[in-house]
């Protein structure tokens, strides 16, 4: 083994090794599984890391690599399979709200890979968040406000991107009642971790902040789209969060485009 590369071996172990260290380097870390929601709304008081200034600058350098990737050409697979999403919905020029958007990222990744096919705007209910995607891109609306209680009459966009951030909603059933309402054409659940169990509510570390987060049970979810007025439209595989070893159910995450019924699905 080269020297470099021991070393870089015995470096990852000493960081995941000790808890204030690997909170501040890696993702994600530090995962428990709840007794159910009751338990997670109560940790949610004190493990909700999403409204602090730091945890906004951490994910933004994370996306940063990632973002510049992109821009050479390599999309990572979730970037990819969002643009493909709002293509699969065959509508020109749509508008799109994203929801849960926090630093706004998700602007530049359509900006980029979707350039001039859609009229994007973003909500967070993290001032922070918001305070950062305003600062970075300037020429884009964002405001805040509670994917439970959008602030928009209904249909107000063609599109409804809910973009990494369902999984952190307690109130999962009224966000996505919400988006329904909210859209007037397409919802799209983005990179939604699933499996084939029961619901399952954890605490871990997200960019070094204690934050709530969920594995849905596929067949719940799409129950619940649908009863919220959508129809499954297609599914993408997304990318890989098998979390076995701490769940004890193979999980990954995908991707869903739903129609609301009251408008024409998108051609297959």
């Amino acid at each position: 083994m080269k020297p470099g590369s021991l070393a870089r071996r015995l470096a990852a172990r000493i960081i995941r090794s000790i808890p204030i260290v690997r909170r501040q380097f890696l993702t994600s870390t530090d995962y428990r599984v709840l007794s159910g929601p009751d338990e997670a709304r109560r940790t949610s008081t004190t493990s909700n890391g999403w409204f602090a200034a730091r945890t906004v600058q951490r994910q933004e350098r994370a996306y940063l690599n990632l973002i510049e990737a992109m821009k050479r050409g390599a999309p990572r697979l979730d970037f990819a399979v969002a643009a493909a999403a709002v293509e699969e919905t065959k509508l020109a020029t749509p508008t799109v709200l994203e929801v849960g958007c926090g630093s706004g990222y998700y602007s530049e990744i359509f900006a980029r890979l979707l350039p001039g096919k859609l009229r994007y705007s973003g909500v967070d209910y993290s001032e922070a968040m918001i305070a950062r995607a305003r600062a970075r891109y300037q020429s884009v609306a964002f405001e805040v406000a509670d994917a439970t209680q959008l602030p928009y009459p209904n249909d107000s966009f063609d599109i409804v991107f809910n973009g990494v951030s369902l999984l952190h909603i307690l109130a999962y059933q009224d966000a996505i009642r919400e988006a329904a309402r909210v859209a007037s054409r397409f919802c799209i659940l983005h990179t939604v971790p699933v499996h084939q169990h029961r619901t399952t509510f954890l605490t871990k570390y997200a960019y070094g902040a204690p934050v709530v987060e969920i594995i849905f049970e596929k067949r719940e979810l799409i129950e619940l789209c649908e009863n919220a007025g959508l129809t499954l439209v297609r599914e993408w595989s997304c990318i890989p969060y098998d979390l076995r070893e701490i769940t004890g159910h193979h999980s990954t995450t995908e991707t869903y485009l739903f129609s609301k019924r009251s408008a024409p699905t998108a051609a297959p």
